[in-house]
């Protein structure tokens, strides 16, 4: 009986041991196996991933796990968390990371691999200069600020000016101001100044294209420069895209209608006269508020619309897609007036008389 005792111990003890084993080596079968490759086959796929600027390593995991190109998104956070990722993380686009690549691999490609390009926003109502500094400060290795600057504030003298024929619309000795579509850009890291404006010029003919806006603004009298002439005095003017249209339309009555008013073709935009002082006298920020009155700032500047009648002589910013297309088909209105309230909403008015009881009953 003792025999049979002892045996069943040991077979007990062996049983155990084994379940054990079987528990540890599952364990760590599944623990190896979240950080292997996807595609273990050595031919996986290349899948593009945006990291944007102060993204955490949590988010990427996520962002990777959800296209395919790891297991185990808590596998690549722990293996981030050990690596400090977070703290050595650079944006940007990384088109190069592929399913056949562990865990271990992707992490290395993201502390160690320039990203393959870089990406810029640039906010609606930029000008050139503005623009010109987003770009600098991307960290786009072959950009030069000064080029940049050469080619836009001097059409001429850009290489590439024969593909766009936009271009030809422009005043002899002004720049592209307005022509530069305000967009988020991916650039290459090696792009350069002159691939940086093909991107925006490009961008901004086929915004035009596809949204039929030439035609339209033939409807009105407008060729396309003056269309992006208009819709840049409306976007400075707004904080509402909403309003853009109402507003678009109060200057094309005041630039265009024959409508007797007691405008005499002045649009009054304070946006052209910051335009006009700004470029006078750059400052180091640019559109602040007007110090006088609009009459009393660039006394001498054409793109002072207190001082000279109907549109600037160019753009003065570079206009979105909601302000192009409002200055393509401006609401039809009498309005000659308008001012901003405290919250922000447009209030419209028809003579001087009306604009002045409207302005001084309306908190603003």
């Amino acid at each position: 009986m003792k025999r049979r005792g002892a045996r069943g111990a040991i077979i007990a003890v062996l049983l155990v041991g084994l379940l054990i084993f079987g528990v540890v080596y599952f364990a760590w079968n599944t623990a190896t196996s979240i950080f292997q490759p996807v595609d273990s086959s050595g031919q996986g796929r290349t899948i593009p991933i945006q990291i944007q600027k102060g993204e955490s390593a949590a988010q990427i995991a996520d962002d990777l796990q959800a296209k395919g190109l790891i297991r185990s998104a808590l596998a690549f956070r722990v293996w981030a968390r050990i690596k400090n990722l977070d703290a050595q993380l650079q944006a940007g686009g990384y088109n190069h990371l592929s399913t056949s690549m562990t865990i271990s691999d992707i992490i290395d490609q993201l502390l160690t691999a320039s990203p393959d390009v870089l990406y810029a926003s640039i906010p609606e109502g930029y000008r050139i200069e503005q623009i010109a500094r987003v770009f600098a400060n991307v960290g786009l290795v072959k950009f030069n600020e000064q080029d940049f600057l050469k080619y836009t504030l001097h059409p001429d003298q850009f290489p590439d000016a024969g593909k766009y024929p936009v271009l030809k619309l422009i005043p002899r000795g002004h720049s592209m101001e307005g022509l530069l579509f305000p967009a988020t850009y991916d650039i290459p890291i090696d792009g350069t100044a002159r691939d940086v404006v093909n991107s925006m010029l490009t961008a901004f003919d086929d915004y035009v294209q596809k949204n039929n806006l030439v035609a339209q603004a033939k409807a009105h009298g407008l060729n396309e420069y003056q269309l992006v002439i208009l819709a840049s005095l409306v976007q400075r003017e707004i904080s509402n895209v909403n309003d853009a249209p109402g507003v678009a339309g109060v200057y094309w009555n005041r630039a265009f209608s024959t409508t007797s008013n007691d405008t005499a073709g002045f649009l009054g935009s304070d946006p052209s006269a910051q335009y006009a002082r700004d470029t006078e006298h750059p400052p180091k920020t640019y559109w602040l508020p007007l110090a006088d009155s609009g009459k009393n700032t660039a006394t001498d500047s054409p793109w002072n619309t207190y001082i000279f009648k109907g549109l600037t002589p160019t753009p003065i910013c570079s206009p979105g897609l909601a302000t192009l297309r409002a200055a393509a088909a401006p609401t039809k209105s009498n309005y000659f007036y308008f001012f901003s309230t405290k919250s922000g909403s447009i209030v419209y008015a028809t003579t001087y008389n009306e604009f002045l009881q409207k302005y001084n009953s309306t908190p603003h």
